[in-house]
Formats: structure tokens, sequence, C-alpha cells
């Protein structure tokens, strides 16, 4: 399957997102696509067949073959009787055969006819041209609107000038409740701006130093899920299964306005769908209610056996003699390409005196991790310490009606300039630690610095066989020669397309990632292809390369030492950068040999990553000592004289040791080659290593990959040509 698009895509399976081009007006057009731009973004390509654009005497048109389908989503908020029309040509339409151009109001659930062409218009030239109202087409923030081919192996199919119409409606008065309303018993019956769960400005902390347990009485909480796209095929049970809470039973040390969980990072619940992840929050005297204290605290979802993260907050009363009034909760944003929702509710809540807590080591930890941050600045401020700057183009181009990133921002002269952590209902209140997943991130800080760390250990560890510490791997000849330096470079010569990944998209790999198991993720990942090359001569994108790699990692760690490749290996360097708890975990396989994900499953603060990053920009030492073997580090992050790692995927781009990289010569105007490494995680992660010390990142899943206009702004600050 192809599409006609410039965005890059980087990643896991499925990194081309359903986008939108919408631009909403007081009149006029909603959405015009005529394709006479030569461009097909927004377009998402799936289906049985190809999709590209063609041209056929000065006119563009989207040719859909056999039974392929494109798919983009508008919004139409704000617009009424709206009304949806495109034209189609076909050609070799055999009886039966057909090409359709259909709108769904209500997510795809079910799909209404624009236009219909059969084998009595097929004459390759004539477009015919349809128009529908659909139901469910006013005031819809993704309506959609696909193209779909019908037929055999010689259909071919045109669409062309898609139009969505609709007159403005005018303005409904906002009847939401604030917080304060809701928990004073208010109906919550939308979400509300989150700015209402953070502490005032002038909120007055509480002396003192006390331990509690707070418990959610999750069985009978009144939580409303509304769900704004879903990718995921999942079935009744499933989607039920969504919309109920883990069990909550946490223990918290206040110390006057600081509220600290003693379990941070992924917590393991036993949801069928969801574990936990807590942060550290607020409390304040309630001026409006006379002896009682109010609490703000983070959390996030995360899905169980995957990395997507689901961010909210929960806010209660309570008397610190033991009254509590119940918890109101939203979740407003998340960084997951597939799976979108808003979600809010109320929930009994109970908190109680706690025993057994070690405060004063709690408050500690927790004063050191603030303390090891790096200082923090709005993105904003650059714009007057550096005149022409923009600081809006950081944020990228995502889509109109798609969802801002979850967090960007600059690291420059050792300050972290941060971009704001926007939600679909105001900002977040607690972006230092707004939680973010890693994605394939990972596979540069646990896949390639994990195999850093264990060569400086253990000269020549790079090249183990794989074969001869995965069992499942041994069997027959294929991984003969399959190095771990192969494994992290994905240049194993086992694969079965080197079209971008071909492989990585494809439906087999839904079993590798699905499995909750090491004996069934390791059994798919080593048998999955075939030997096709010699290794190292084809970079082929394969996350289960880098779970292969994890699983040799594992068991060369445990045979020296019976220790574990994250707790024992990586976690250490991580506290002695002084990181947060949140990352000092690992998502895993649910049995008894709890294997590391390795290429996926770390969860972060943004702290967290740029420092990570910039530690590696400086060499990686700890106290003056290098912590990983320099070689590996130097060709990671192309500090060789010539470009290291294999071609990979794009013309400039390359892949070595976890890491990618990628020449901005192009895009700078420079002389000279400038390979610039960088992080890469789905559905729209970035994290990149600039030259002169600074780290750009970028937290979204709009599918938005194309860093390089940050980076041009960024030019504007420091000159990164050689």
């Amino acid at each position: 399957m192809s599409v006609l698009t410039s965005r890059l895509t980087f990643g896991m399976a499925g990194l081309v997102a359903t986008l939108a081009l919408a631009t909403p007006a007081l009149a006029g057009p909603i959405f015009v696509d005529d394709f006479q731009d030569g461009q097909a973004d927004g377009w998402a390509a799936t289906g049985d067949g190809d999709v590209r654009l063609t041209a056929y005497q000065d006119n563009i048109s989207l040719r859909f073959t056999r039974r392929a389908e494109a798919l983009t989503t508008v919004s139409t908020r704000g617009f009424g009787d709206v009304v949806v029309a495109a034209s189609l040509a076909g050609q070799s339409l055999g009886r039966g055969d057909a090409c359709l151009a259909e709108v769904s109001g209500d997510g795809g659930a079910t799909w209404q006819t624009v236009v219909r062409l059969e084998d009595d218009g097929d004459d390759g030239v004539t477009l015919v041209r349809g128009e529908i109202a659909p139901s469910g087409g006013d005031d819809n923030a993704r309506l959609m609107i696909r193209f779909r081919a019908m037929g055999g192996l010689t259909t071919l199919c045109w669409g062309d000038a898609v139009t969505v119409t609709g007159e403005a409606l005018a303005a409904a008065p906002d009847a939401r409740p604030t917080v304060d309303a809701v928990l004073s018993g208010a109906r919550f019956s939308a979400p509300v701006d989150l700015s209402g769960f953070a502490a005032p400005n002038d909120a007055v902390s509480p002396a003192g130093r006390a331990s509690w347990q707070l418990t959610l009485d999750v069985a009978r909480a009144d939580m409303t899920l509304n769900v704004l796209k879903d990718e995921t095929d999942d079935g009744p049970v499933e989607k039920a299964d969504r919309a109920t809470l883990p069990a909550f039973d946490f223990a918290l040390v206040q110390d006057g306005g600081r509220l600290i969980p003693l379990r941070r990072g992924p917590v393991v619940s036993g949801h069928p769908e969801w574990d936990w992840v807590v942060e550290p929050g607020r409390v304040w005297v309630d001026d409006h209610n006379p002896g009682w204290l109010r609490v703000a605290l983070p959390f996030a979802l995360e899905e169980r056996n995957a990395n997507c993260l689901h961010n909210g907050v929960l806010t209660f009363r309570f008397k610190p003699g033991g009254s509590t009034s119940a918890a109101v909760f939203e979740v407003a944003s998340e960084t997951c390409a597939y799976l979108k929702f808003d979600a809010w509710g109320q929930a009994p809540a109970r908190l109680q005196p706690a025993a057994d807590t070690d405060a004063d080591a709690v408050v500690a930890a927790y004063e050191a991790e603030i303390a090891a941050r790096l200082p923090v600045r709005p993105l904003s401020d650059l714009e007057s310490l550096y005149p022409g700057f923009d600081a809006s183009r950081l944020a990228l181009a995502a889509p109109v009606d798609g969802d801002p990133p979850a967090a960007f921002g600059l690291v420059l002269d050792g300050t972290h300039y941060v971009g704001g952590c926007r939600t679909r209902h105001g900002d977040y209140p607690f972006c230092a630690v707004l939680d973010l997943p890693s994605y394939s991130t990972a596979k540069s800080i646990v896949g390639g610095v994990g195999l850093m760390r264990l060569a400086a250990l253990y000269p020549g560890v790079t090249e183990a066989r794989v074969r001869d510490h995965v069992p499942a791997c041994a069997t027959g000849r294929t991984w003969d020669g399959v190095t771990l330096t192969h494994a992290l470079d994905m240049t194993t010569g086992i694969y079965g397309s080197t079209a971008f990944e071909a492989d990585e998209n494809a439906p087999s790999m839904g079993r590798f990632f699905d499995a909750p198991d090491h004996a069934t993720k390791i059994d798919e990942a080593c048998g999955l292809h075939g030997r096709r090359t010699a290794p190292g001569q084809t970079f082929v994108y394969h996350t289960t390369d880098t779970y292969l790699l994890g699983a040799a990692m594992a068991d060369i760690v445990r045979v020296r030492g019976d220790a574990d490749l994250y707790d024992d290996l990586i976690a250490p360097v991580w506290r002695s950068l002084g990181l947060s708890p949140t990352i000092m975990d690992t998502r895993r396989t649910a049995d008894a040999a709890r294997q590391p994900f390795t290429g996926w499953g770390l969860t972060y603060h943004a702290d967290d990553i740029v420092r990570i990053a910039g530690w590696l920009a400086d060499g990686a030492r700890i106290d003056g000592r290098p912590m990983l073997d320099e070689g590996l580090l130097s060709a990671a992050l192309q500090r060789e004289p010539t470009p290291s790692g294999l071609p990979a995927g794009l013309p400039g781009f390359r892949y070595k040791a976890g890491f990618w990289a990628r020449d901005l010569a192009p895009v700078l105007g420079c002389r000279a080659p400038l390979m610039t490494p960088f992080m890469s995680g789905y559905g729209g992660i970035s994290v990149v290593l600039l030259p002169g010390d600074m780290t750009f990142y970028y937290f979204g899943d709009s599918g938005v990959f194309d860093w390089a206009p940050a980076a041009v702004e960024i030019a504007k600050i420091k000159r990164m040509c050689p």
C-alpha cells in the first residue's frame, strides 16, 4: 500500500495516522481537496491495493485500485446543514465492482454513500459527481470521508474534488460546571477546563508532614468515556472494560503543600485494560470551605501490555479529621495514535492516616529529584532573547483537527525551554510530571544504551551471537552469524520485504505485539521471516530485532551475575543521573520471565529524556568516567569522519545502534553533510540531538515526524552548519 505524502513515517506499526485538512471559517467551504497541489496530505491508505496521485490532461486525481481505501477526517465543529460532495471516475470495473465515495458521522460504525460508480460508467475519463447531507455531519469534530474500491486485480478508481460545506452555527453558551461546582454536587456532564484542577496562584499550603492512604471505590465510579478515535479492533468486552478503572489504593506523603506517591512509574493493576501511573500533586487550604483542604493529583492510565498513556488529574476535598469528598477526575489528552478519548466522572474516596511510610526518605528523594531537573523557562522567552525567532514553529504543523503535541521544547545552553502541555480542555496543570511514552525511543536508550553499557563492562560482547543466547532462534540455520550488533542495527539479513516498514506494518506483527508472554513473543520474533541476505548488508526496520537483542542481553546479564537487564544494568545509570522514579521501570511480559520489551515500553518525563540526550551528547560520563562503550556511542551519534550505519528508509537517513540520523545539510543549506542523530517513536515522537549541544523534542500522536521546520527555526539562534 502506498500513498503520495510528504509525511515522514518512523516508529512501530501503523504510523500513517488519519489526519485532517479542515480549516473552519465563519462562512464558505469547510473543506476542499482537489489534489491540484500534488499532495495527498491527510489521506491514509489501507486495504489491498495501491493509492497514489495520478495526472490526466493537467488534472490530478487520487487513484485507488482493487480493494484499497483512502480516508481523511474533517472537523465540522461550529457548522450545521453540512453537505459532502465528491467526484469519481473508474476503469475496468467488472460486474459487481464499484468505486465509492462515502462519509461517516459516527466514527466509522456506519457509512453513507456520497457517490457510487459501477461498470456502466467506467470509461476512465468521466468524473461522476454526487453529494449528500450526511447523518451526524453537523458540528462533528471527526467527520470521516473515504474513497473505496470494490473490485479485482484490474479495477481502477479515481477520486477528486472533495468538498464539505455548511452554515456557521450560533455559538452556544458554555453550560459546563466548574470543578468546584462538581465537588459541591453539580452534574459532571462534560469535560471542564483543566485549570479548575490546579491550585490557585495564591493558594495557602498547610503546615506539617503526614502520611495518607488514598482509596477510590472504583466499582461505584460514575464515569463517562467519550471515544474520539478508535483503531484498535477491540471487541465489545474490551471496549466495556475500557470504561472502568483499575483498583486505586495508593500511599501518599504530604509535605506542606506537596503530595508525593510512594509508588511511582507504571503500577501493574490486574485490570484487563489499564495500569496506573500516579505522580506528585498539591494540597492547599480550600478558601471556599473553611476547615477543608483540597488535593489535586496528576495521573495517567497506561494500556496493559502496551505503551499508550492517557493523562488526567483527580481532585477532592478532605478534613484532616477524617471526612473526604468524592474524587472528581478527568482525562483530556494522551500520547496514543490509535485510541483517543475524553473521560470524566467521580468516585467515592477515602483518605486515612497511613503507617509504615518513611516520610523523611520520600520527601528527601523528591527534593533531590526536583533539584536535579534542568532549569525551566517558557519557550516563548526565546522570542525576546533572539528577535526573529518564532517559537510556534517548534510545535510543527499538526493537522487542524488533530490534537496538539503533548509536549515539545528545546534545551539550549543548559536551560529547558518548554512549549507547554496543551490538552483538548486547557493546559495540563502539572506539566513537569506529565507522563510520556517512549515507544521506539526505547530502541535507543534501552537497546542502544543497554548494549553500549554491556560492551563497556564486557568488551567483545557485541559480537556474541543471538542464537547462542535465545534458544528459540537456535533451530535451523536462519540466525547463523547474526550478532547482537546486527540485531541492534536491524541488519540481520532476516526479513520479508525491504520496502520501508512493510514488515513492521504487516498484519503478522499483531501476534508479536499482542502476546502477553515472553515465549510467544520470542517464537514470533525468531520465526517471522527467513534469511534473505548475509548479516550486516541490509537495513530493515524490525521491533522484533530489538526485542531479540533484549532477550540475548538479559541472558548474558543473568549468566554473568544473576541480574536483571533493566533493573541492574540500565536503571542504575538513570539513578546516577538523578532521573525521576517514573523511568526506573519498564513494561515487561506478563509472565515469570518478565522480559523487558527493550524496543518500547518506558514511561518518563520530558526532563528525563532531554537529560539523557544531553548526557549522551556529552560523552555519557558519570564522575568523569565513561559509562558506555565509546566506539559504539561515537558511531551511534555520527561522530565518525564518515556517516555510520546503513541507508534507512528515505534519502539522507541512516540507522546505527538504535539511533536514526538525518543529513540536515540540504535543509539548512550547509555546504558539507550534517548527519544529525535522533530518536523516534510511534505516532509522532522525536528527540533530536542538534549541533551546538541543543536538544529538540516533540511528543505527539498525529503522525508528525518531520522536525526539519523546527531545526530551521532553531538555526536562527545558533549556527549548526559545519
